[in-house]
């Protein structure tokens, strides 16, 4: 599938509008945050470090990312059974910073919220 012929049009000439189209939405963004803390996991493992998640929306957020190019499933042989981990890939590995920062404004967020509420209880 190509992710561009998916993305709006005005997609095709913002960067920014495609990476939002492409890692938008709750759930691409935490099962991207599980690979990238938690390395390479098997698909329980996914299911059961992005909290809520179902496994039908597992799967397809999975095939979305490896559609993009961000992640890979790779089998693994584990004695006489295969079994598929995904892992992220290089281009998937340039989000880090930007979910780090994503962090970090995440922290603030929280801590403005937190004063704010202390000064309304006052």
């Amino acid at each position: 599938m190509d992710v561009h012929a998916a993305a709006p049009p005005e997609a095709a000439t913002c960067p920014i509008e495609l990476a939002i189209h492409t890692i938008g939405g709750k759930w691409r963004m935490l099962v991207l945050r599980s690979l990238l803390l938690g390395g390479a996991q098997r698909y329980n493992g996914l299911l059961a470090s992005v909290a809520g998640i179902s496994p039908k929306e597992l799967t397809r957020n999975l095939r979305g990312l490896e559609d993009a190019g961000l992640i890979v499933r790779e089998p693994v042989r584990r004695g006489e059974c295969e079994i598929d981990v995904y892992a992220v890939t290089e281009l998937g590995s340039a989000l880090r910073p930007a979910l780090s920062s994503l962090g970090s404004f995440g922290v603030r967020l929280i801590q403005d919220f937190a004063a704010r509420e202390g000064r309304e209880r006052r």
